[in-house]
């Protein structure tokens, strides 16, 4: 899609590009009396060339693919939840070990980072055996079911307000993970060479994800799996 900025919200704004379209969230602090505020979540690199920013700017990525803007970036602790307030919004941040969930109660909004797409797939981190997407998946489809939100944000893909198809987004998500680590592992261990992997993995690729960028996800994360899987002998053990 071209580029384009949608209001959501007041002093809440959404900008979309890309096929399929990836986002970035604007949220602005003006309080009168106060310097602007502006916190860019999962901004593109190139954020402070194309877009006049408040002084006080900072962003949040909330994936491990971190992009150098040359802006500041907003501090998090693994395993900790952050309440912060940017001029007139309340943000609640759910800081994981890799990932970064958030929500913005007061509008009903959630980002889902690259979870819950409905476009592409959830990809596995550099070192990760997919344990750790699962468990931020259950955090995403609990915060949907005790508060559904009005709006539903991905990184990548379009965006949601129904929450039956929300909550089917993230169940889609949890088994395709299952998939991978129910069976490459299973693979690995006995023995099977990399093309006999790669062919296996192929089979895992859902129906609905065929896309070029779906398939160059599937096998990075096919590779992620094999190559982190707790099944694999240790070199102690070798």
């Amino acid at each position: 899609m071209p580029p384009q900025i949608t209001q959501l919200y007041d002093q809440l704004e959404l900008f979309s590009e890309g096929d399929p379209p990836r986002h970035t969230l604007f949220v602005l602090g003006r309080l009168l009396g106060t310097p602007d505020e502006l916190l860019l979540i999962d901004p593109p690199a190139d954020v402070a060339d194309r877009f006049s920013l408040a002084e006080n700017t900072a962003v949040l990525f909330t994936g491990p693919e971190k992009v150098e803007t040359g802006l500041a970036q907003m501090q998090r602790m693994a395993g900790g939840i952050a309440h912060i307030r940017i001029g007139q919004h309340l943000l609640d941040i759910y800081a994981r070990a890799v990932d970064t969930v958030i929500a913005l109660p007061a509008v009903g909004l959630l980002c889902g980072g690259r979870f819950g797409s409905d476009l592409v797939l959830p990809e596995v981190a550099e070192g990760s055996d997919g344990s750790e997407e699962i468990e931020t998946l259950r955090l995403l489809a609990q915060l949907a079911k005790t508060r559904p939100p009005r709006l539903f944000v991905p990184r990548t893909g379009s965006l949601s307000s129904d929450r039956v198809e929300i909550m089917g987004r993230l169940a889609n998500d949890v088994a395709y993970l299952h998939s991978l680590r129910r069976v490459i592992p299973a693979a690995v261990r006995r023995g099977d060479d990399a093309i006999q992997i790669q062919q296996l993995g192929a089979t895992l690729l859902p129906d609905n994800r065929r896309s070029a960028i779906c398939q160059q996800i599937h096998a990075r994360n096919v590779e992620m799996i094999e190559g982190n899987d707790g099944g694999r002998k240790t070199k102690d053990e070798r």
